[in-house]
């Protein structure tokens, strides 16, 4: 490995749960990383199934099937697999290159995603979302979360369902690691989205708030830096070019040539 490419000497903190983190743990060891895996999120099952289940029930009333993240693949898998249902003859849609492969991992073709960007502004400029005036989408989601893409599809004319089938909640247990114990010139911490950046700050300590606020941080947009800001995170961060692995790999390539 090349001495541009390693972060031997450095230590990250990644906040994704364990089963959307592994990639990105594994390749960081390889680097040579010190690597503290520090979960902000906590992902289950929706505790209410119900208009999911009717959504899913009904699948042919839908021309266009929206999947909002690979945990949204994985979580209506397990309920579809329950009903005795499946989605090979259903229009697609993922919002990104990550939720593409969940879907393309248990057999689907995704006919809608992205040609650039992981994002709801990103698949709402396919052309197959433009003209889709009285056609019925169904988004696939967890509870809560950004309105954007279910608005903007409505400004379309489009009759839009929700079929939340996961919830996602602060961990009922923390890593026991005091990150202001870390290094501040030599710790990066990943965050992933806004709700990781408001978590980590509500399970830090008084110390550990003062700690993030002159930290090296990258996010994988603008808007999870801006928000990042906002709570109290240093105002310097590093954006990657997407959230990717890859891309926050590159972020972090730049911070320690630096």
């Amino acid at each position: 490995m090349s001495s541009k490419n390693t972060l031997a000497g450095k230590t990250i903190v990644v906040t994704r749960p364990l089963i959307q983190a592994q990639n990105i743990l594994e390749l960081l060891e390889a680097r040579l990383a010190k690597v503290v895996h520090f979960p902000v999120i906590s992902i289950s099952a929706a505790d209410d199934l119900k208009a999911a289940q009717q959504s899913f029930n009904k699948l042919a009333d839908y021309q266009v099937i929206i999947f909002i993240s690979a945990n949204a693949v994985h979580y209506a898998m397990s309920t579809a697999q329950e009903l005795g249902i499946n989605f090979k003859h259903s229009t697609l849609a993922a919002v990104g290159p990550a939720t593409k492969a969940a879907l393309e991992k248990y057999g689907y073709k995704v006919a809608i995603v992205p040609s650039a960007g992981f994002t709801s502004e990103a698949l709402l400029s396919d052309p197959a979302l433009l003209n889709i005036a009285e056609q019925n989408i169904l988004i696939v989601r967890g509870h809560g979360g950004r309105e954007h893409l279910r608005e903007t599809l409505e400004t379309r004319k489009a009759r839009v369902t929700y079929a939340e089938v996961y919830q996602r909640q602060l961990p009922n247990e923390r890593n026991n690691i005091h990150l202001d114990e870390l290094s501040q010139k030599n710790t990066a911490i990943l965050l992933y989205s806004v709700e990781s950046a408001q978590n980590l700050w509500s399970l830090c300590t008084l110390e550990e708030q003062q700690w993030l606020q002159n930290l090296t941080f990258i996010t994988g947009s603008s808007r999870i830096a801006e928000a990042a800001i906002g709570v109290g995170f240093a105002k310097d961060p590093i954006i990657a070019e997407n959230p990717s692995d890859e891309a926050m790999l590159v972020a972090l390539g730049s911070w320690m040539n630096n």
